[in-house]
């Protein structure tokens, strides 16, 4: 009698395990048209790279990529009228339920001037503190170049303020202690606008994303313009251990270390407007997330923490069938 209950718990077991590796995984559909993908200036130079790397070996995906900022990117995923959105702002709660989002990258907000600022060889020796950059995005009290330098000069500090919805901004404003509706300056809409401002006024302060302070092509700076180092601990003076600003490669490894302001840095998100349902659309996820991370530091990105990554990979894998 025993033997014969062993027998039949093996052919019991033999038969769920078969019908387990016998199930069928449903396809997922083709995308109907092209992938849309829409949203924060910080993340499109990084997506144009990867859809045009992804392509190469998944010639059946078509892609339609634009920047229009990171808030009307959520309010266009919102209404589903894209497929992706690209997100470098935090998502608030009332929208978060709404949202399927993963992380893939990071990246750094940067202050930036005019490289011909009369003022240069100064900041470059003695930084910014945050204190004396609070109150000039704040705009009180109006200081000047020479109030923060030492310098008897009177030159006014032009700052810019992004007036689109802009994920640097708030991290710029969180940086500051300052909410965004008490930052202030000459609105200009999107990074290039930022930039183009910068350079055309030799007593300007802005910021942008670390991306656009930099060539990929040549891995450098751009001449253009110049970053304004962070005087950390305020004593008017750069030290060394405050010094990271000679190439792009030093800062970048400053940033992951979190020498560089953490507050300064932020994942940048992809959204869907729930789960992601068809198959052009999964694997290239799964693609960012895996051989896709290769090209993030390249581009002046910051590639995601290790553990950020298996979650992710494990949901999109079950939403393919994939093992």
């Amino acid at each position: 009698m025993k033997t014969n209950l062993l027998l039949l718990s093996a052919i019991l077991f033999l038969s769920c395990c078969k019908q387990v590796s016998t199930r069928e995984e449903r396809p997922l559909p083709s995308h109907p048209g092209p992938i849309k993908i829409a949203g924060a200036y910080a993340l499109l130079p990084l997506t144009k790279v990867w859809i045009a790397e992804f392509t190469k070996t998944h010639p059946y995906a078509q892609f339609e990529l634009e920047g229009i900022g990171s808030g009307r990117g959520l309010n266009e995923i919102i209404n589903k009228k894209i497929d992706l959105a690209m997100i470098s702002s935090e998502i608030v709660s009332t929208t978060d339920s709404l949202l399927w989002v993963i992380p893939v990258a990071r990246l750094g907000v940067i202050p930036i001037i005019n490289n011909q600022n009369p003022y240069l060889k100064e900041i470059m020796k003695k930084g910014m503190k945050k204190d004396d950059m609070a109150d000039l995005f704040a705009g009180y009290p109006v200081k000047t170049w020479g109030d923060i330098y030492g310098k008897p000069a009177s030159d006014k500090v032009d700052v810019y303020l992004r007036s689109d919805s802009s994920g640097a901004t708030d991290v710029l404003g969180k940086y500051l202690w300052l909410a965004p509706n008490e930052m202030k300056g000459y609105p200009v809409e999107g990074e290039e606008k930022m930039i183009e401002s910068i350079k055309k006024d030799p007593l300007s302060l802005g910021y942008c994303n670390f991306i656009y302070t930099m060539d990929p092509s040549t891995h450098s700076f751009r001449t253009d313009v110049a970053i304004v180092p962070l005087d950390l601990n305020q004593n008017g003076n750069l030290e060394p251990k405050e010094k990271f600003y000679d190439s792009i490669d030093h800062l970048q490894r400053a940033m992951w270390l979190g020498k560089y302001p953490c507050a300064l840095t932020r994942n940048l998100y992809f959204a869907a407007n729930g789960k992601p349902d068809t198959r052009e659309v999964v694997e290239f996820l799964i693609w960012v997330l895996t051989e896709g991370q290769n090209y993030v530091a390249p581009q002046g990105y910051i590639e995601l923490h290790s553990f950020e990554i298996p979650p992710r990979l494990y949901a999109l894998k079950n939403i393919s069938g994939s093992n």
